[in-house]
């Protein structure tokens, strides 16, 4: 007897929206053991003041490796791949997962919401949004900061941080960014990272921001430490740097 899906999370609970079409939610994240079963729902809204037919299409997303060959059709299925929606009308989409007992890791998939196309119409609207599926017991939460550097950018200070992450799950990270004097003899600020877009298991990201501006730091040497979590995993990487009388940063290597 296959076991019931124990635990279902989702993020940005938000829909994703465009001219005629929204789908709710925007972002899926399922967790559950080798040969559990989650059953779930779309909630797709026809926003055009005419009757549209809705197209399903579903594609591989990012998966770990080892579930490379896996058909996504094999785990994830729908009742229809059409529907009929009249206008101003929500129907609601079911579907259906299936946490292989192979699986390791994770797998993702895309799933596009198209209108279909009328005789003579140039252009369709399609909506395209990710399901996230973690295979409990089997994850392996591994990731670093690559490379870290903090440069000018007009009038303020940067950072650019690039993430790797060697798990086999993706991953959302956030965390804070301490800014000390020289030596850490005195913490000036504490700045929050947000979390922000997935770093996929088994490759790098590229991230950067603004955080604050030049004038806020007089001349001199600072430290700043970055502490990265994700998933309950921390990892922490210093930059040290000096800035000049001008406002350029230096990095000491």
């Amino acid at each position: 007897m296959k076991k019931l899906l124990a635990i279902i999370s989702v993020l940005f609970c938000f829909s994703l929206a465009y001219a005629g079409l929204s789908v709710d939610p925007a972002v899926t994240n399922i967790a559950g053991e080798p040969g559990s079963v989650y059953n779930g729902k779309y909630s797709v809204k026809n926003t055009y003041d005419r009757n549209i037919n809705v197209i399903i299409e579903v594609t591989k997303g990012n998966c770990f490796s080892a579930n490379k060959d896996v058909d996504v059709n094999k785990w994830l299925a729908f009742e229809k791949y059409k529907y009929p929606i009249a206008a101003g009308e929500t129907v609601e989409v079911p579907y259906n997962v299936q946490i292989g007992e192979q699986f390791k890791g994770s797998v993702s998939a895309r799933i596009n919401f198209s209108v279909e196309q009328e005789q003579g119409q140039m252009i369709s609207i399609s909506i395209s949004v990710p399901i996230y599926v973690t295979v409990t017991g089997t994850e392996n939460i591994d990731f670093c900061i690559d490379s870290l550097d903090f440069y000018s950018s007009g009038k303020n200070i940067s950072y650019k941080l690039v993430l790797e992450n060697k798990g086999n799950v993706h991953i959302r990270h956030s965390g804070n960014i301490e800014l000390y004097t020289k030596k850490k003899k005195k913490l000036l600020k504490n700045i929050s990272i947000q979390e922000t877009v997935p770093t996929y298991c088994e490759q790098k990201r590229e991230f950067s921001e603004t955080i604050l501006p030049k004038a806020d730091l007089k001349k001199g040497k600072y430290v700043a430490v970055f502490k990265i979590r994700a998933l309950g995993k921390e990892v922490t990487k210093e930059i040290n740097f000096k800035i000049s009388k001008k406002g350029d940063i230096k990095i000491k290597k």
